[in-house]
């Protein structure tokens, strides 16, 4: 074993770690982006027993700290990263297959898809038929009725096909009859019944109206809470192969046995990276039992554990793309029958309420917020609620008076700078909300404000390869941020602030553990236009591997 250090390296180590002890592991001859202002680019770094990084430096000066037990791990170059940290992903949803009986692609037509729901349809088994992937405007723009189109396939038979973003569903008679939306009178709370001109619901339903129909489509059982189980266990193989080794999993039904499956599998020591679950808030559950319920769900976890139930994942709002993201000003043209400025999932008063008793537990609020109006309720209920490291997610429109307010309250903007964001998506969006589709997505100027920013992937709406979403950061014209250098941090040590996780990952600092991302080649030295091109060799969590890639 390597001698007593007598003095302490800035640079190198900290004399907390000035004592006698050798690395297990040495990753030398590399190009090492270390997230750590005092020490940006490093050549190599040691690791001890415990999984923790014991040295950052020089090939010369980490070499010190091995002794002939040690591995060593020539890199030849190649350029690592501190693990990326999605703020925001749906691992068991993006994994399971519940849903999966008919997958279709959102830019096919409308005939595609009816043929192949026909074939599913033949071949599925279970009582309901589930999908997902149509475009709700070339269903709508088809002029034809939804319900009479699936009915044309499937009578008997609920059917029930998720839009592309999740925000609104494609139903057939049998599944609006067992969803209670055939004789409902009044839209359910924080979704829309779409009704044709005689008034009868036309097989479109949105936001929470869709979550409605898979609670009746998926209750608890035995066989469903084995396929949450398996989704989380693929889940962890896909975080593990795109170099993420912190993960927040954006909204857990924990009514329907997700919460369950993520403890199955974290008691089975089968998770690879480290989690934080955001319970998610039933608009439709009455207030007092819910918020008990929800308070009694709160686990902290222990300091070694990879599982904390800490976060409460709330919608405020819809999509600007089918009308339901909450405006301050009215959309310039709405869907018959949604509010003209969009809808709520919860009212600013109930809002206030669960951001005021949830956070004295000790959660942290993500909410989802599109419009400005949403935006804005949601900064006044965090303004009210216990500090903590409370989130907006999604941002795409923010007025001029509420920027100021994320750094002034300490919120954090999520971001997911998707391949959507294109000057024809902002222009699709034009005949919606006029002008304001080309100031959405405000991500440079709430960077530039000081505000906390994060990135993150909403897989599996979005891709899950934070690579694409570094380079989809930087190619959105005036709302790209700054620097590579400023989204790596913001996928990696801001968003371990975020997951209250920074004083122990985030960067490649001594004392910190070994969560690190091997890449194929140094993004730093590729045009933006290839970032996304780059592949993962190599991931570690806790000086552990939980993915090399075949060439490596």
């Amino acid at each position: 074993m390597r001698r007593l250090v007598l003095s302490c390296f800035t640079l190198v180590a900290s004399c907390a770690f000035a004592e006698e002890q050798a690395a297990s592991l040495v990753l030398h001859n590399a190009r090492i982006h270390t997230v750590n202002d005092e020490q940006p680019w490093a050549q190599a770094l040691a690791i001890d027993e415990d999984g923790r990084i014991l040295a950052v430096g020089s090939d010369a000066e980490v070499e010190e700290y091995a002794d002939d037990r040690t591995e060593f791990v020539d890199l030849k170059g190649r350029l690592v990263l501190p693990g990326f940290q999605d703020t925001h992903a749906h691992v068991l949803d993006a994994s399971s297959e519940a849903q999966a009986d008919c997958p279709l692609q959102a830019d096919e037509s409308l005939e595609q898809w009816l043929d192949a729901i026909g074939d599913c349809s033949d071949s599925a088994s279970g009582t309901w038929l589930l999908g997902s992937g149509f475009a709700l405007h070339t269903l709508l723009q088809s002029g034809q009725s939804p319900r009479a189109l699936l009915d044309q396939i499937a009578q008997d038979r609920p059917v029930a096909i998720m839009e592309e973003t999740s925000h609104a569903y494609w139903l057939n008679s049998e599944a609006l009859r067992l969803a209670g939306f055939e004789q409902a009178q009044d839209d359910p709370e924080g979704g829309v019944i779409l009704r044709d001109a005689q008034g009868r619901p036309s097989g479109i339903v949105l936001d929470n109206a869709g979550d409605l129909v898979m609670d009746k489509a998926l209750p608890p059982s035995k066989a469903l809470q084995e396929t949450y189980y398996q989704a989380v266990l693929a889940g962890q193989e896909e975080l593990a192969r795109n170099g993420i080794t912190s993960v927040a999993d954006a909204r857990v039904f924990w009514r329907r046995g997700h919460l369950q499956a993520w403890q199955r599998a974290a008691a089975a020591d089968q998770l690879l990276a480290r989690t934080s679950l955001g319970l998610w808030a039933y608009p439709q559950l009455e207030d007092d039992d819910q918020l008990a319920a929800l308070a009694d769900l709160y686990d902290a976890g222990r300091e070694d554990s990879l599982l904390r139930v800490n976060q409460i994942k709330l919608y405020v709002d819809g999509i600007v793309h089918n009308t339901t993201a909450r405006l301050r000003e009215p959309y310039q043209s709405s869907l018959p029958g949604v509010d003209p400025r969009g809808l709520y999932y919860f009212t600013p008063v109930r809002l206030q309420r669960y951001a005021r008793e949830l956070t004295a537990v000790g959660f942290d609020l993500h909410i989802h917020t599109i419009g400005d109006q949403a935006v804005r309720d949601a900064l006044d209920a965090i303004e009210q609620a216990e500090k903590g490291r409370h989130r907006l997610t999604h941002v795409e429109l923010v007025t001029q008076e509420d920027v100021p307010r994320f750094r002034q309250l300490g919120v954090i903007a999520d971001f997911q700078p998707s391949p959507y964001f294109t000057p024809s998506f902002l222009k699709d969006n034009q005949p919606l909300i006029g002008p304001r589709a080309y100031r959405m997505l405000p991500m440079r100027e709430l960077y530039d404000s000081g505000a906390p920013v994060t990135l993150s992937s909403d897989w599996d709406v979005n891709p899950l390869s934070p690579l694409g979403i570094l380079q989809n950061a930087l190619s959105l014209g005036p709302r790209s941020l700054p620097s590579l250098e400023a989204a790596v941090r913001a996928y990696t040590l801001d968003a371990a602030y975020t997951l209250r996780q920074e004083q122990d990952t985030g960067s490649l600092e001594v004392g910190k553990q070994a969560d690190l991302v091997l890449l194929d080649r140094d993004i730093f030295k590729l045009p933006v236009n290839q970032i996304g091109q780059a592949k993962v060799l190599w991931t570690l969590l806790g000086g552990e591997e939980t993915y090399r890639a075949p060439s490596f």
